[in-house]
């Protein structure tokens, strides 16, 4: 029997090892080691009270265990707690289960954490053998660069080069005198550099100069504009070696172009913001005059220093300027120009002209038609020349273009024909429809009193025609009804495509409105006839000189007149 037993122990000691559950094996065995030991006589017998102490020791004695080894085995394998303190076993051994067989018959091999794929990462990695990371570094340098690593040089570099000439032209603006420090086109208190781009002569004594701002490229970037419908400016430019300077008007118009026949230049209108930077000017030359015969004599790209805007007139303001959007410039078409802003009655009507000039003395209301936003009201303008050459051809179709659109009315006196101003040409003034804040309020008024007015107009129209029906319509006779025709077509119901259209066909203007406000500019004969001359001198520059010739006559004042230089 202690043969089995030990046969039995040697077969569980490696189950003991591989499953730690299985020491209840070897408390079996000891167990039923203990148990074979007594006789199987005695082990149903009951022993008496005098046997028990003698059978206590023996069985005490039997026990422990045969050999050393065996003790040992029991200390080693033994768990003091209490949830391994299993009884003694009170049937046979249990059968070994065939899965626990099964897996004690699988091979053994040796743990290799290389092998276990499910392992993600180990505590203590080994280091990379040179041959991993010469490996690694060749797919590192292998692998596409992203886009912004492929320019970043690229950008490095030209942020370099562009703070180096940069600081090189702050550095050297200073030392330089001809260096062009100044970001405008125009100042009124400094002259700037330009150059003559383009020079043209339109008869014997006139030429059109054009005028480019110097490095324009790089003084457009502040988006300045030098021409609008609110300001009639000059501009002066100085002669640098008698040292003397003259006023010239600028117009919004630059050379797109030549006549490949004539040569005459294709003119067009400043109206975008690459544009600015440009104009021209009309110079007419006098034989006795030193500063018209040096600038006519000038070449292309010559260098030409420029101050302005001097500001000749400035329009007042008016509500239209400040609650509507403004006055839509011409255009080198007629369809292309846009019709005109419509302007409530409620509000005051905008401000009519009459303008008188003669010789270049007509420039500055060209300048004032030409711009962006002209004046929102009509002018009346009395234009004395020598001879139709003096004006070119282009200048007469934009001028066509505004009075067909009814801005202008343009009257024309040659003087190789005999023609004249006379006093018949001269209008009466009238007052102006716009003189302050009081003017909004009284304008108020009466827009009430015009629409109750209308408002009873339609109620006694109504009851002329038969009075009005429970639906709300008018009770029509049987006459009426046969006698009925088709209804004329409402042109307010239609958008005009262009200022053509709005103004020939939706409404046109029946009679010429009164002028509120003259000009006048030219020479000093014609000015002192038609209105007397000027007296500018004083600080103020205020023209103090008595108002005199034809305007006199027929009622205006130094209120209502402006004589331009």
């Amino acid at each position: 029997m202690s043969l089995r037993i030990r046969n039995l122990q040697s077969f569980l000691r490696p189950i003991n090892r591989r499953f730690p559950q299985a020491v209840w094996s070897s408390r079996v065995v000891t167990s039923i080691r203990y148990n074979s030991s007594t006789p199987n006589n005695n082990s149903s017998r009951r022993p008496n009270s005098g046997e028990e102490g003698s059978n206590k020791k023996d069985t005490k004695d039997s026990d422990l265990p045969a050999t050393n080894d065996e003790h040992n085995e029991l200390l080693e394998k033994y768990n003091p707690d209490k949830s391994s303190r299993v009884g003694t076993p009170k049937g046979a051994i249990p059968a070994i289960d065939h899965d626990l067989a099964s897996l004690l018959k699988k091979p053994k091999y040796e743990y290799n954490p290389e092998n276990n794929t499910n392992e993600v990462t180990y505590e203590f990695p080994p280091p990379k053998s040179p041959k991993q990371l010469k490996v690694e570094k060749i797919r590192e340098k292998s692998k596409p660069k992203s886009r912004f690593k492929k320019i970043a040089p690229s950008l490095i570099a030209a942020g370099l080069a562009s703070w180096g000439i940069f600081t090189y032209s702050y550095l050297t603006s200073k030392t330089d005198p001809d260096k062009d420090g100044e970001t405008g086109l125009l100042r009124p208190d400094k002259f700037l550099p330009y150059v003559i781009s383009f020079k043209h002569q339109i008869d014997d004594d006139h030429y059109l100069i054009e005028l480019t701002r110097k490095n324009r490229h790089k003084k457009l970037i502040n988006n300045e504009t030098l021409f609008n419908g609110k300001t009639m400016w000059s501009i002066e430019i100085k002669q640098p070696d008698i040292n003397i300077v003259r006023n010239y008007t600028p117009l919004p118009l630059y050379v797109a172009g030549t006549d490949p026949v004539t040569k005459e230049p294709h003119l067009r209108l400043v109206s975008e913001s690459e544009e600015q930077g440009k104009f021209i000017i009309i110079v007419k030359k006098y034989k006795q005059g030193e500063f018209s015969r040096w600038i006519t004599g000038l070449n292309l790209l010559h260098p030409v220093e420029v101050r302005g805007p001097i500001v000749e007139h400035k329009f007042p303001g008016h509500p239209l300027d400040k609650f509507y959007i403004k006055r839509p410039q011409l255009a080198n078409l007629l369809s292309k120009i846009k019709p005109d802003p419509e302007y409530p009655e409620k509000l005051p009507k905008p401000e009519n002209y009459v303008y008188y000039g003669a010789g270049t003395g007509i420039l500055p209301l060209l300048q004032l038609i030409y711009s962006p936003n002209p004046p929102k009201g009509f002018i009346e303008a009395y234009l004395s020349i020598h001879s139709e050459s003096n004006l070119l051809d282009q200048f007469k179709t934009l001028n066509y273009f505004a009075e067909k659109i009814g801005r202008v009315k343009f009257h024309y006196f040659i003087g190789e024909k005999g023609e004249h101003l006379s006093s018949k040409d001269i209008l009466k003034p009238t007052l102006p429809n716009f003189t302050g804040l009081s003017d909004i309020k009284l304008s108020e008024e009466q827009y009430r009193e015009k629409l109750l007015a209308e408002k009873r107009e339609e109620v006694k129209r109504q009851i002329a025609n038969g009075g009005i029906s429970n639906e709300g319509k008018k009770s029509i006779t049987h006459e009426e009804e046969e006698n009925h025709t088709i209804p004329k077509l409402d042109v307010s119901k239609f958008k005009p495509d262009n200022a053509f259209q709005q103004f020939n066909i939706f409404k046109k203007r029946k009679t010429t409105p009164d002028p509120s406000f003259a000009f006048v500019c030219g020479p000093e004969g014609y000015m002192a006839d038609v209105s007397g001359k000027s007296d500018l001198n004083n600080l103020e520059m205020v023209d103090n000189g008595p108002i005199g010739g034809k305007l006199k006559e027929k009622g205006w004042t130094l209120q209502n007149i402006k004589r331009l230089q």
